[in-house]
């Protein structure tokens, strides 16, 4: 009985996004941790008043937090272009990131400041990743470089908010990544309406971005819009999960006065530009690719 000859085509794009999540872990990780948006729910649309109560490392752990972000939207960028020299940097990229990580460690141990999560975590995840990648072989295929464009602003956008908080909230505490919160949280997935905000600063919405960019690579043109345009609906949904409880609840009187200017303000506007991009690389004009799965 022959195999069917899509079989080594599917194992392949699995095999892709498999790697894209595994050095996501960190990121996703950080989702099971008090963080700023288990402190105050606001902190999506304005920053609270009482600021101390969310910390952040110094520079260089502020850093880390970031190259742990991006490392996902760099390999999946690897992936779209899909060239002979995928593999070779994306092994350089992830292994350059644990390499921070356990340097930032190292450090924290000699200056006696001994964190209360090792990295085993990021070990793991990393770990994981850099063996996939031994094992995958791109083919070679024309370079999407448009769409690649498209992907990475669409990954920029989705971080806007677990980027710059790190830079906003400044201090000194332990933590496994940039910054860490401090006091009795208020969410903590607790608020359906707190979801997105939770995943926003966490940057589990970057990690979505990243895997459908990836999976995009080795999906025929139906599917993949099918996928990208869910994906769209969902950071729209995340973007306007702010705004649409406020309409809802504030008074119609004060929406004639008022212009509802208050409530538009808890529209993420970052979220919305993020799903257009999703969309527009939805619809890219994109080169036959050999590891396509037929519609």
């Amino acid at each position: 009985m022959e195999r069917a000859p899509d079989t080594p085509v599917s194992r392949a794009g699995a095999l892709r996004v498999g790697i894209v999540l595994a050095a996501s872990g960190p990121v996703v990780l950080r989702a099971f941790t008090l963080g700023p948006a288990d402190m105050d729910g606001t902190i999506c649309w304005r920053l609270p008043a009482t600021v101390p109560l969310f910390l952040s490392r110094t520079t260089t752990w502020g850093l880390l937090s970031l190259a742990e972000l991006l490392l996902p939207v760099i390999l999946a960028g690897l992936f779209l272009l899909s060239s002979r020299w995928t593999v070779p940097l994306g092994a350089v990229a992830v292994l350059a990131v644990l390499a921070f990580r356990l340097l930032v460690t190292l450090r924290g141990v000699f200056a006696g400041r001994l964190s209360e999560q090792w990295p085993w975590p990021s070990i793991v995840c990393y770990g994981a990743a850099f063996l996939m990648l031994l094992a995958v072989a791109p083919p070679p295929r024309p370079r999407a470089g448009k769409e690649v464009v498209v992907w990475t602003a669409a990954a920029g956008a989705a971080a806007w908010m677990s980027a710059r908080l790190p830079v906003l909230l400044r201090g000194e505490a332990d933590s496994l990544f940039g910054w860490v919160a401090s006091g009795q949280p208020r969410s903590l997935w607790n608020f359906p309406v707190l979801w997105s905000c939770k995943a926003d600063v966490d940057g589990l919405l970057v990690v979505l971005v990243a895997l459908v960019a990836t999976a995009s690579t080795v999906l025929a043109d139906r599917p993949r819009r099918r996928l990208t345009l869910a994906t769209a609906m969902l950071l729209v949904l995340a973007a306007l999960e702010g705004y649409i409880p406020a309409v809802i609840l504030m008074d119609t009187e004060k929406l004639r006065q008022e212009f509802q200017f208050e409530a538009i303000m808890l529209i993420r506007w970052h979220l919305l530009l993020a799903a257009a991009l999703v969309v527009a690389a939805a619809f890219a004009v994109r080169p036959v690719h050999p590891d396509a799965v037929p519609s």
